[in-house]
C-alpha cells in the first residue's frame, strides 16, 4: 500500500513492541509520551491505532476524537482505562495481551509470601535506622505448611507449580476447575471454601473480580481462617474487604498479610493498611505485580503484533470487544449465536446445582441453517460453540470473556470440546449442550421459533418449554398437589411477581422440573425458604437480562 498506518504510542511500552512498529515498512511510528490531556484530544484524528497502558485514559471523549481510529492496543492485562462500549460503537477493535505477565504476578506473589512470614521489608527497614534487632523478625518456614491457592488458572497454577517445589502442601479452591487439571499439577481441589481456610496456613488469592467473587473475603469468611494464618493476594483489589482484613491482622486471626492490588489505587491517606500499629505484619506494594524487563517486553509485543495484524487485515487474537465470528453471520446464524450464549449461561448455572465443573462440553447443530456453516469453517470450532464456552465461563470469570478468548480459557481449565452436525428432527433447528461433570451430565436443548422467538425445550430429561430471557427461577421439585401454589406465596410474601411458568414432568418419576420468569429479586435466604416451603429439591436463578 502507498500510505502507511500510522500508530501513536503514549506511555513507555516495552521496546519489542516499539521494534515490531519500527521495522514494518507499512508503520509510521510516533511516540510522545506525557501528552495533556487536551493535546492528545488534539492529535487522536490523525492515528490509525493508539498503544497505552493504565497511565492514558481512553473515555467516549477522546474515542470520538479518533475518527481514524481502527485499533487502540494495551500493553497489559486490564482495559479498565478503555471505555469498550464507546470503541464498539466506533468500530474501533481494542487490543490487550491476557498472558504476558502471568510469570511476573506469580513470581512478586511468592515474593510477596516470602517477605510476609518472614519480616523482610520491617527488617530491612529496621537496620536502616541502625538496629540489630533479630529476635523481633523470628518468621517461619514455608516448608511443611498448607497451602491455599483460590484460584487455580494461569497464574493460580504456576503458583502451585513453586509452592511444592518450597515444600508446601497445596490445596486449591475452584469450583470452575475439573478435577484432572488439579491432578496434573498434584493439588487436592476443595469444594468447601470455608473449610479450606479453615485449615490453610498461607492463603493466596488469584481470581479476576467478578460479582461472585467481590469481597470475597470479608468478615465473616475471616472468622473461618485459621488462628495466625498468612493472606496474600495479587490478584484484585475487590476481592477483599480491606478494613477487615486490617482488623484480622489487628486482632490476631491473621499473622500477616501482604498484597500488591487495592480497591481505589492509588493509596488514600488514612487506608486502614497504613495504620502504625499494623505496619510490622502488613507488606504492600504499588501494583507491580506486571512490573518486570520481560512481562513489559512480552505484553508491548502481544499488544503490537496484533494491532499490525489487524491493520493489515490478518488474523488477530485477544480482541476484547468486538467478535470477528460475527460479521461473517447472517441474521438468523446471529439469532442463533445468541441462544447459544445463553445456553451456556443456563448449562453453568445448573452445573454448578450439582457441584461440579464442567470437563467435556459437547454440542451437536441440527438443521439446514448450520449446514453451510459446517463447511465455512471446517477443522475449526464454529461460532456457536464459541457463545456457548463463552456464556459457560462468563458464569465463572465475568463479563469480560470474549469470544476469541473463550476457547483459551476452556483449554486452561481442561474442558474438552467436541462438535457435531446432523438431520433436524421435531424441530427445524435445534441446538443441543451436553456438560459433563464430574457428578453427572447436565444436557439442554433449544431452539428458535418461525415467528424468532427463543425456546429451550428440553432440561436434562425434562420436556419443557420457555424462553431464556429476564431473570429465571429453575427449580426440580417433588411433583404432586399444591406445590406451585406453595411456590407462589413465598415468592408473593417477598414482593417477587411471576411473569411466565413452565412446567416440565417426566413419565415413570415423582420430580418434576420448573421455570418461572420473575420481576423481583431472589437471595440465599428467599432460595432457602422455597427448598423448605415448595417441597424443591435444589433451586437456582440465572438472569438473561446481560445475556444479549
Amino acid at each position: 500500500m502507498d500510505r502507511k498506518w500510522k500508530i501513536l504510542v503514549t506511555e513507555k511500552v516495552g521496546e519489542a513492541g516499539l521494534d515490531i512498529f519500527r521495522n514494518a515498512p507499512d508503520v509510521e511510528l510516533d511516540v510522545e509520551i506525557g501528552l495533556a490531556e487536551e493535546e492528545l484530544i488534539a492529535k487522536l484524528p490523525a492515528y490509525d491505532g493508539i498503544l497505552t497502558r493504565s497511565g492514558t485514559t481512553m473515555d467516549e471523549r477522546k474515542i470520538e476524537a479518533g475518527k481514524n481510529l481502527k485499533v487502540i492496543g494495551r500493553a497489559g492485562v486490564g482495559v479498565d482505562n478503555i471505555d469498550l462500549p464507546a470503541a464498539s460503537r466506533q468500530g474501533i477493535i481494542v487490543i490487550n495481551a491476557p498472558s504476558g505477565n502471568t510469570l511476573a504476578a506469580t513470581e512478586l506473589t511468592m515474593a510477596n509470601m516470602l517477605a510476609v512470614v518472614r519480616h523482610v521489608p520491617q527488617a530491612c527497614s529496621s537496620l536502616h535506622r541502625g538496629k540489630w534487632d533479630r529476635n523481633r523478625f523470628t518468621g517461619c518456614q514455608l516448608s511443611g505448611r498448607k497451602l491455599l491457592i483460590i484460584g487455580l488458572g494461569r497464574i493460580g497454577s504456576e503458583v502451585a507449580k513453586r509452592a511444592r517445589a518450597f515444600g508446601m502442601e497445596v490445596i486449591a479452591y475452584d469450583p470452575y476447575i475439573p478435577q484432572k487439571k488439579a491432578e496434573s499439577l498434584h493439588v487436592e481441589l476443595v469444594s468447601d471454601l470455608e473449610g479450606a481456610v479453615s485449615l490453610a496456613d498461607v492463603v493466596t488469592i488469584h481470581t479476576p473480580l467478578t460479582q461472585e467473587t467481590s469481597d470475597m473475603i470479608d468478615a465473616d469468611m475471616l472468622r473461618a481462617f485459621k488462628q495466625g494464618a498468612y493472606l496474600v493476594n495479587c490478584a484484585r483489589g475487590g476481592i477483599v474487604d480491606e478494613a477487615a482484613v486490617a482488623e484480622a491482622v489487628r486482632d490476631g486471626r491473621l499473622s500477616g498479610f501482604a498484597t500488591d492490588v487495592f480497591s481505589a489505587e492509588p493509596l488514600a491517606a488514612g487506608h486502614p493498611f497504613l495504620a502504625e500499629d499494623i505496619a510490622e505484619r502488613i507488606v504492600i506494594t504499588p501494583h507491580i505485580g506486571a512490573n518486570t524487563v520481560e512481562a513489559q517486553s512480552e505484553v508491548s509485543r502481544i499488544a503490537a503484533q496484533n494491532m499490525l495484524m489487524v491493520l493489515r487485515g490478518e488474523p488477530y487474537s485477544h480482541a476484547v470487544n468486538l467478535p470477528f465470528i460475527e460479521q461473517a453471520l447472517n441474521g438468523d446464524q446471529r439469532m442463533y449465536l445468541a441462544l447459544s450464549r445463553k445456553i451456556g449461561v443456563l448449562a453453568a448455572k445448573l452445573a454448578q446445582v450439582r457441584g461440579a465443573a464442567a470437563h467435556n462440553c459437547h454440542v451437536t447443530l441440527r438443521g439446514a441453517l448450520f449446514e453451510d456453516e459446517e463447511k465455512r469453517v471446517a477443522n475449526q470450532l464454529r461460532p456457536y460453540t464459541i457463545a456457548v464456552l463463552k456464556g459457560m465461563l462468563e458464569v465463572s470469570v465475568g463479563s469480560s470473556v470474549t469470544y476469541m478468548i473463550a476457547p483459551l480459557l476452556a483449554k486452561d481449565r481442561h474442558i474438552s470440546i467436541d462438535e457435531s452436525c446432523g438431520e433436524s428432527k421435531t424441530y427445524k433447528n435445534t441446538i443441543e449442550v451436553e456438560l459433563e461433570t464430574e457428578k453427572g451430565s447436565v444436557s439442554l436443548l433449544a431452539t428458535i421459533t418461525e415467528e424468532g422467538r427463543q425456546r429451550i425445550v428440553r432440561v436434562n430429561d425434562y420436556w419443557v418449554d420457555f424462553v431464556p430471557s429476564g431473570k429465571l427461577l429453575i427449580f426440580q421439585n417433588h411433583d404432586r398437589p399444591g406445590v406451585i401454589g406453595k411456590i407462589g406465596s413465598v415468592l408473593g410474601a417477598a414482593d417477587v411477581n411471576i411473569a411466565n411458568f413452565a412446567l416440565g414432568r417426566k413419565e415413570g418419576s415423582g420430580l418434576a422440573l420448573g421455570a418461572l420468569e420473575i420481576d423481583g429479586e431472589t437471595d440465599d435466604r428467599l432460595r432457602g425458604e422455597l427448598v423448605k416451603s415448595g417441597d424443591m429439591v435444589w433451586v437456582t436463578t440465572v438472569d438473561f437480562t446481560k445475556a444479549g
